[in-house]
């Protein structure tokens, strides 16, 4: 007895523990090593808001719902506006993840399922990089991980009313936290076919969405709207090619060697587990096998397929359907191998170090950006007539942070304050040539994140034929800042 308590505590307390202290005290060491940038700075920025004026950020364009920014919000007042304090909160969600995932393998499968799926969730490269991102996608996945760790909890026993409660909580945290978690609940509908056993069973199973509708109500014009947008006008991304839904798999695994290993694992797991029907030692095939192909393979080919019309297919967007995967990979196998004591431990472990082996933590190619250098530059070049010009407009919030804080907290003010600090955003050549009109003999500093969209368009050659160069610099990834003055008798 005093055995199975040990490892009973060892197994559900203290490797769980474990799991996390791992995943947020490892990540920890880099949550400041990148720049916030990219679209950290918007949520930052917006969730400095009230309340009220969070809440209909989404009736206003925003294509995510608002939870996560009230949540950071909270955060914030604890925290302050410091980049590493306001990434410890998706950290959390990310360590939680790790936990769920465990959980639900050791307990619907086994203790090496648990082990090798949140292997491979903590040793993602996309996961390690979203995981201290201030944004959604980590709260998305701790939500999608709690969800079906609920489900299949649910699913076994429908009259554990915890059970029911869980799953109702972690769906409305997960369509709360984006609008494509209902993929998600679409595949916990798909797979309750398969534990249906009567009609009473079939109304049980139908509890979960019917709570989750009902907590979802007050953003159902929202999500309609964001719907009918979509279809008009499209979205930021373009169609993605045929050879982009194998590659994204492989990036979730890290690397395509990695992808290689798991088909050659279920090739000769197989082959091992049409031998054990041979000799007719074959164990049965865990009913939850299947339900977690569909809970990922099913929301990945519908993303795919939509993409074509309405362009999705994005890692981040996706990200969430590697939850299921890298626990079907665990449970597949279980599964193929017949919960063999030591072949399963052994291609589990090999798995997971591999996959270990081609993690790349923070690789600059991956949403790399030197927001804070290229912000010290433009201020090393200003004088008393100098005016900045930022494009696109979406860049204001991480340039702001990084050139006076005081002007990104001023939220209710923003834009004039901006003006009044002379820092104009500027929608293309026009605009700046109209700015440039009404701040004559002035020095111009141009900011520029990324390429022109406006075709046609070349601001630098405007600003080399209309001005004197002073200085040029070129920052990694996407920043061009130009620094000119009036020619001189103009």
């Amino acid at each position: 007895m005093m055995k199975t308590d040990k490892e009973s505590k060892l197994l559900n307390l203290y490797i769980p523990l474990l799991l996390f202290l791992i995943a947020f005290c490892w990540k920890l060491f880099f949550i400041n090593q990148r720049d916030l940038c990219l679209d950290e700075p918007f949520s930052v920025f917006n969730a400095q808001k009230s309340l009220a004026d969070i809440m209909k950020i989404p009736a206003q364009g925003e294509p995510n719902p608002p939870l996560f920014m009230i949540l950071l919000h909270f955060w914030m007042k604890l925290t302050g506006l410091e980049a590493g304090a306001i990434r410890i909160l998706p950290l959390i969600f990310n360590a939680v993840t790790v936990v769920f995932l465990y959980l639900a393998g050791k307990r619907f499968f086994s203790l090496w399922t648990g082990l090798v799926a949140s292997g491979l969730f903590l040793f993602s490269t996309y996961h390690f990089y979203h995981g201290i991102e201030a944004r959604t996608y980590s709260f998305f996945s701790m939500a999608t991980a709690a969800s079906l760790y609920f489900y299949f909890l649910y699913a076994g026993n429908t009259k554990n009313y915890k059970a029911l409660a869980g799953l109702i909580l972690s769906n409305i945290l997960l369509v709360y936290s984006h609008y494509f978690g209902w993929f998600v609940i679409f595949s916990q509908f798909l797979t309750s076919i398969f534990y249906i056993r009567s009609f009473r069973s079939f109304f049980r199973l139908m509890i979960p969405f019917l709570g989750t509708a009902a907590g979802f109500l007050p953003m159902v014009p929202v999500i309609i709207r964001q719907f009918n947008k979509s279809t008009r006008i499209g979205t930021w991304l373009n169609p993605p090619n045929a050879t982009d839904f194998l590659e994204q798999i492989q990036y979730f695994l890290n690397h395509k060697e990695v992808y290689w290993l798991v088909l050659y694992i279920f090739s000769t797991g197989a082959v091992f587990t049409l031998v054990m029907v041979a000799l007719k030692k074959w164990k049965g095939l865990n009913i939850g096998v299947p339900v977690l192909l569909i809970w990922w393979f099913v929301p990945y080919c519908i993303m795919f397929l939509i993409s074509s019309k309405i362009p999705m297919f994005n890692s981040k967007y996706i990200l969430f359907n590697t939850i299921g995967m890298y626990l079907f990979i665990g449970a597949m196998i279980n599964f193929l191998f017949q919960k063999h004591k030591y072949i399963e431990p052994l291609i589990g472990l090999i798995l997971v170090v591999y996959m270990y082996l081609h993690l790349k933590i923070l690789p600059d190619y991956f949403a790399y950006r030197e927001v804070r250098n290229s912000v010290e530059f433009v201020k090393s070049h200003e004088n008393d007539k100098s005016i900045v010009l930022i494009y696109p407009v979406w860049a204001d919030f991480a340039f702001t942070y990084y050139y006076d804080r005081s002007i990104f907290q001023d939220h209710q003010n923003f834009q004039e304050t901006m003006v009044r600090n002379d820092l104009y955003r500027v929608w293309g050549l026009s605009n700046v040539q109209t700015v440039i009109r009404a701040n004559p003999k002035r020095r111009v500093i141009y900011y520029q994140d990324g390429k022109n969209y406006n075709e046609g368009e070349d601001v630098f050659g405007y600003l080399d034929t209309a001005f004197v160069r002073v200085d040029l610099q070129v920052f990694p990834q996407t920043f061009k800042v130009g620094v000119y003055d009036p020619k001189p008798g103009k």
